[in-house]
């Protein structure tokens, strides 16, 4: 008889990934010069039964007179029997290149996290196989790193946002909390911006990393339109293309919606596609309350 194992996981992935910087990379919390958030919901693969569905918020600022940012970040996951809650505390510190144009920031966040497992909802070959004979729970220390590149026009960022996850050990028979080198998760990404017209053009991409995984992708173009309206589209190289929306309402909030649809055979059981908002929010303390960064980024 042999016997094998195979662990896999995925950390939660945004439509909107540029406008969601602060929460996967902690080197961009800070980087906008004001207090600035984003709180997001995504329904994934609607019209299947116990399909992802997440929500996260983040809310960032610089410290004032000096070269640091902190932020908050909260992120909730549900994924058929589990739920994975993570809170973790960011902070950056931003280094000028030029002429007070060009930066690069690196970050640093710690947090817990808790993953709650109930294995009883789960459909097993085996009879009385440990993992999935109860409610398992566990809350652990975790840290992630990052650095972010950016000017004006252009931004390029690398992070890996948590290094501890919970792994089910035989010979313990529970979770534990550890470093899975061959399941660490890191993020390359970056964008630039140029006019076309009267038009302001934003191609982006996004690469996930996984030791022993295949690499996986987004690339993604958007165009604003009378300074209020940007509308886009993605595609994701496991077969998934996204229609990105997002409206400008004034100088405090934006809303953002995506929708994206599989184009492989998870079509056949999350009909509905993938449904995701989000609103941002900016806000200052000095005399020109909410103003926006510069920056379309």
């Amino acid at each position: 008889m042999i016997n094998g194992s195979v662990f896999g996981q995925s950390l939660s992935q945004y439509n909107h990934y540029i406008a969601n910087q602060g929460l996967l990379n902690p080197a961009y919390n800070g980087t906008r010069d004001l207090i600035s958030g984003i709180a997001v919901h995504r329904n994934q693969w609607v019209g299947m039964q116990d399909a992802p569905m997440n929500q996260a918020l983040n809310v960032h600022g610089p410290i004032t007179d000096t070269d640091l940012g902190v932020g908050v970040i909260l992120e909730n996951d549900n994924l058929g029997f589990s739920n994975n809650f993570n809170f973790a505390a960011a902070g950056s510190y931003k280094l000028a290149l030029n002429r007070k144009t060009r930066f690069i920031s690196f970050g640093l966040q710690m947090g817990l996290s808790s993953n709650v497992y109930d294995g009883t909802k789960a459909i097993t070959n085996q009879y009385g196989d440990p993992a999935f004979q109860s409610k398992e729970s566990i809350i652990g220390f975790n840290f992630g790193i990052g650095t972010y590149f950016y000017d004006e026009r252009y931004f390029a960022g690398f992070s890996i946002p948590r290094f501890f996850e919970p792994v089910f050990e035989d010979g313990q028979d529970k979770y534990v909390s550890k470093v899975n080198i061959r399941n660490l998760h890191s993020y390359w990404y970056g964008g630039y911006i140029f006019d076309w017209g009267d038009v302001k053009v934003k191609p982006t991409a996004l690469i996930r990393t996984i030791i022993g995984a295949p690499l996986t992708f987004d690339l993604s173009a958007n165009v604003l339109l009378a300074e209020q309206v940007w509308v886009g589209l993605s595609y994701r190289s496991v077969s998934e293309m996204i229609i990105l929306a997002e409206y400008i309402i004034n100088r405090q909030f934006t809303v953002r919606y995506s929708f994206d649809y599989s184009l492989s055979k998870i079509a056949r059981y999350g009909k509905f596609g993938t449904h995701e908002i989000a609103l941002q929010f900016d806000f200052s303390f000095n005399k020109r309350p909410g103003m926006r960064s510069i920056r379309y980024f």
